[in-house]
């Protein structure tokens, strides 16, 4: 007789089986997204210095220890919620410029100012004092937003015009003075209006 020891199966299919046998707990569905969205939703809500990452991991529904191995810091953790979030805002391009302006101001405008959806106020006080955050904001969100609406700007207005430095501005900048330095609630739809008819002024005949 034999007198060596089989050698387990693990994790391998068991001779004459087709079937693969797992071993351990099956893997958790990722958290990833919804962890990312409670951030962004608290940075909103609390702004950046109150911001805890086990609020964050409560309101995800994932354990503080899952979160402190992906994101070892706040900052880290903020900076990837930020690049999520900056994704809602790029909406896809369409073929009339002026109605991708459009999109994209309502975008940006219910997120710096609609009902629950402040990330960006709520950052500010915190980009003085965080050099690596602000450099985070800066590159993945207002750089690419920025991109964005010059050329749909420079697509209703025309590439040589001489407002387009100054005009890229405007809009954000309005709106979040409003909303931060005011505390107005801006009505989308209004100043949406009235910022697009502002512009069709410059365009060319």
């Amino acid at each position: 007789m034999p007198t060596g020891r089989r050698r387990p199966v693990t994790g391998e299919a068991a001779p004459g089986s087709d079937q693969r046998h797992v071993m351990g707990r099956p893997r958790a569905a990722d958290r990833t997204p919804a962890i990312l969205e409670a951030a962004t939703d608290l940075l909103g809500e609390v702004g950046y210095d109150r911001l805890r990452i086990q609020d964050v991991a409560d309101r995800a529904g994932a354990g503080l220890a899952t979160l402190y191995r992906r994101w070892p810091t706040k900052q880290a953790l903020v900076a990837d919620a930020i690049s999520h979030y900056t994704e809602g805002l790029l909406v896809p391009v369409q073929d009339d410029p002026m109605a991708d302006l459009s999109a994209l101001y309502r975008a940006m405008i219910d997120k710096m100012g609609g009902k629950g959806g402040e990330v960006l106020p709520g950052l500010i006080s915190a980009l003085r004092m965080e050099p690596e955050l602000a450099e985070v904001v800066r590159n993945r969100v207002i750089a690419p937003l920025r991109e964005r609406e010059l050329a749909n700007l420079s697509r209703v207005l025309g590439a040589d015009n001489p407002f387009l430095d100054s005009l890229v501005d405007c809009v954000p900048a309005l709106a979040l003075f409003r909303t931060v330095v005011l505390g107005e609630v801006v009505t989308t739809d209004e100043f949406l209006r009235k910022m697009l008819d502002l512009i069709a002024t410059l365009a060319p005949v």
